[in-house]
């Protein structure tokens, strides 16, 4: 009981996190200063400029800044619900039946965030993937709904629960910080490819943990399943994010130069 309120407590706070992320106040755009003089002329010309700026501030606020912000309250809103239905199973004391719960959450989960880059995405590679990606999952949610039905958790623990729960904390405490980070992305291609491969990469190692503590047949086969499935959806995304994504090498390179100026500034 000890060891499970430990995961929760951190689950919860890392989906604390990644809410508070995805609802920092934009900036206003509105605090613009206008100079006036005081001769009549130059007031009305003044009053003017000052309708026509907010006709400029108006325009400026686009529609993909919105866009951005709802897409992030929106990927905010589906790790919260998948990170509700794995702490509920990783701290089950049946490996099978963990791995059942929890892999039911993250196949939901994929659901969830497949339908966000359809909804937000332009990239059509990566809305064809979300769409293989949306059916596919269907089979293997029946799989464990109607596993679950069936089979309830042990009323104890077994010799390996605590080794299970102990990789499970590490593989769902990973996944949702690079989740997070990933879909911190205004970019909504970036948000989901780096999103859905930190997803797609936690749903692997469960499965290897199902293999290495489960004993159920029927688990045993689905984890077999995705470790087939997984690597290839795995490299399809690598692979677009090595073609489009910015590279670290840039990123640092750039943080450079601002520290540079900023320096020079402050000289």
């Amino acid at each position: 009981m000890i060891l499970s309120s430990r995961f929760s407590a951190s689950l919860i706070s890392v989906v604390a996190g990644l809410a508070l992320s995805a609802c920092q106040p934009a900036s206003d755009p509105s605090e613009t200063t206008v100079e006036t003089t005081d001769t009549p002329i130059v007031t009305q010309s003044s009053a003017t400029q000052e309708e026509t700026d907010e006709v400029i501030v108006a325009d400026e606020t686009d529609e993909s800044m919105v866009n951005s912000e709802q897409m992030m309250e929106d990927y905010s809103k589906a790790m919260t619900r998948m990170d509700n239905e794995i702490m509920i199973g990783m701290v089950y004391n049946d490996p099978d039946t963990a791995f059942a719960k929890s892999i039911l959450a993250l196949h939901r989960g994929a659901v969830n965030l497949a339908e966000l880059q359809l909804k937000y995405g332009t990239d059509r590679e990566l809305k064809l993937l979300a769409q293989e990606i949306i059916d596919s999952q269907q089979q293997k949610i029946g799989i464990s709904n109607k596993w679950l039905a069936s089979h309830p958790d042990a009323p104890n623990p077994k010799p390996n629960t605590e080794a299970m729960q102990l990789d499970y904390a590490d593989i769902v405490g990973s996944m949702n910080y690079n989740i997070r980070m990933g879909t911190d992305s205004p970019v909504a291609d970036l948000a989901f490819a780096r999103g859905m491969l930190a997803h797609q990469r936690a749903v692997l190692q469960l499965a290897q943990v199902q293999l290495r503590y489960g004993t159920d047949v029927e688990m045993r086969r689905l984890a077999v399943q995705i470790t087939k499935d997984q690597p290839r959806i795995i490299r399809i995304l690598e692979d677009w994010l090595t073609k489009n994504a910015p590279t670290p090498a840039a990123e640092d390179l750039e943080a450079e130069d601002n520290t540079d100026v900023t320096n020079e500034n402050a000289a």
